[in-house]
């Protein structure tokens, strides 16, 4: 249990930096580029291609409203949280995002190509691996913890506590055709195989505060959909069971369900002669489609409990916060009291569309261009946006690469991109959109996780983390086979 006490806090510390792997947003404007046709259909590259298997697509990140800064604050040469008196309420409310996330992804194609059949049609198929977690977490909640015990009586009620994690295999049929010498046009079908779904809403969290004590009292429901999982809580239990039936997966071949969604896109390019040709706009959306999971591997639950605890007291440089969460660990137990209810029908779960629209200036005979994409992603609570600025350098035609700046509803976060495309051979690419720039010594981390003794050595007394953790990172190879339809 100390080790899983310990996790739960590095975890609240370092809560965005779990989450997740978009798409590459400093390839849109990258002509050359494979992976921008997963942001718009109608992009297609000069030259027939596949991917090389398990290496052709990988991507892992993180992207998140909450950062570091929200959470921990510079005091007497370290940080302290935000738990701490030094910190105001008025202080951290106004660091606090209006709708704080989390959202999480990992994928990798397993089979990828595309290739010409026409001058001007270009057709793609892949084969991918998706897994993803979504957390919308009130303000509220946050606001609780601050307040703590200080507060006679104050209540909270909170709604809309959500977390969403699915795992699917799909397969996507794309096509692309050139109409005219400025537009292109694509759509994308893409048939969805779901593996496993798991939903957790707290519709209801009644929070009182006092000066001796919290007192909790939740209502809510969960869902679980995936071949061979139960979940039960045992007679004279609080904490609920697993239990997998190997067998019944692979019988049933691990399918939940049957989904499907479309992509669609358009895009304008000047080519009359003068020397704006090569400027473009261009948008497109995603993902818009529907998950259905069957009845018979869909279980539901109700879920209601309550906890008394005595908060977070005297919180300073101090704190024995590992104690603390010992005790409400303990104390918590008493709330995961899940009561199994009869489904009476399929559960239907759209796939969360995303919207992307974007305009490039080149300059200096193409060579070297200016862009602004702007990207929408709808969740389960929300609608989450950013703007992405990239300056893009093509000095040859099989090397492009590009640094791009992400701001609007995101702390501002750099990016870059490097593409070797050559018209027949090995392709190779590498690229983030969100690498952190700034870090900062995380003295409160020292107790759980030990300095190497070389950084020691050097004089680095404190393990360092970034202060924005914002993370993404994209690699892949194929192989370019060539094509006498390039653009």
């Amino acid at each position: 249990m100390k080790s899983f006490r310990t996790l739960i806090l590095v975890i609240l510390l370092l809560i965005p930096f779990a989450a997740g792997a978009q798409a590459l947003k400093g390839s849109y404007f990258l002509d050359n580029s494979i992976n921008r046709n997963k942001m718009n259909p109608a992009f297609a590259p000069r030259a027939n291609y596949v991917q090389i298997p398990a290496v052709g697509n990988l991507s892992a990140g993180a992207m998140s409203n909450l950062d570091i800064p929200t959470f921990l604050y510079p005091m007497d040469g370290g940080l302290a949280t935000f738990l701490h008196p030094s910190v105001s309420v008025e202080q951290f409310d106004k660091a606090l995002p209006k709708y704080p996330h989390l959202d999480a992804e990992v994928s990798a194609n397993l089979v990828n190509f595309g290739f010409y059949t026409k001058r001007k049609s270009f057709w793609t198929f892949d084969v991918a691996v998706n897994a993803g977690l979504d957390v919308d977490l009130p303000r509220d909640l946050f606001m609780f913890l601050k307040k703590g015990t200080g507060t006679e009586g104050e209540t909270f009620n909170i709604a809309k506590v959500n977390a969403y994690a699915t795992a699917s295999v799909s397969a996507a049929l794309g096509y692309s055709r050139q109409i005219g010498k400025s537009f292109r046009v694509g759509a994308k079908v893409r048939f969805i195989a779901p593996v496993a779904y798991a939903a957790v809403n707290l519709d209801n969290v009644r929070l009182t505060t006092g000066k001796e004590k919290w007192v909790a009292e939740t209502e809510g429901y969960a869902y679980t959909a995936m071949q061979g999982l139960n979940i039960y809580t045992p007679a004279g239990e609080t904490l609920p069971e697993f239990e997998f039936d190997t067998d019944k997966f692979m019988r049933n071949k691990g399918l939940a369900g049957i989904g499907y969604s479309v992509d669609l896109g358009v895009e304008w390019k000047l080519n009359v002669g003068s020397i704006f040709d090569g400027l473009s706009v261009s948008a497109a959306v995603t993902d818009l489609g529907m998950i259905h999971y069957k009845e018979d591997v869909l279980c539901a639950y109700t879920t209601s409990g309550r906890l008394e605890w005595n908060g977070f007291q005297n919180v300073d440089m101090d704190y024995d916060f590992e104690g603390a969460l010992d005790e409400f660990v303990n104390e918590a137990e008493g709330m995961l009291n899940l009561n199994q209810e009869q489904t009476k029908e399929k559960l239907s779960k759209s796939t969360m569309p995303k919207v992307y629209a974007g305009v490039e200036v080149p300059f200096l005979w193409r060579r070297m261009s200016v862009g602004l994409l702007y990207s929408g992603r709808m969740s389960h609570s929300c609608y989450r946006q950013e703007l992405t600025a990239s300056y893009n350098v093509k000095p040859l035609k099989w090397l492009a690469m590009g640094v791009n700046y992400s701001f609007l509803n995101t702390a501002n976060t750099i990016g870059f991109i490097l593409e070797l495309t050559p018209k027949a051979g090995v392709n190779f690419y590498i690229g983030g959109d969100y690498i952190p720039c700034e870090w900062a010594p995380a003295p409160i981390l020292d107790d759980m996780m030990e300095m190497p003794e070389y950084f020691v050595r050097k004089g680095h007394e404190h393990l360092y983390i970034p202060t924005s953790l914002r993370l993404n990172l994209h690699f892949g190879l194929s192989l370019a086979l060539g094509s006498k339809h390039g653009r």
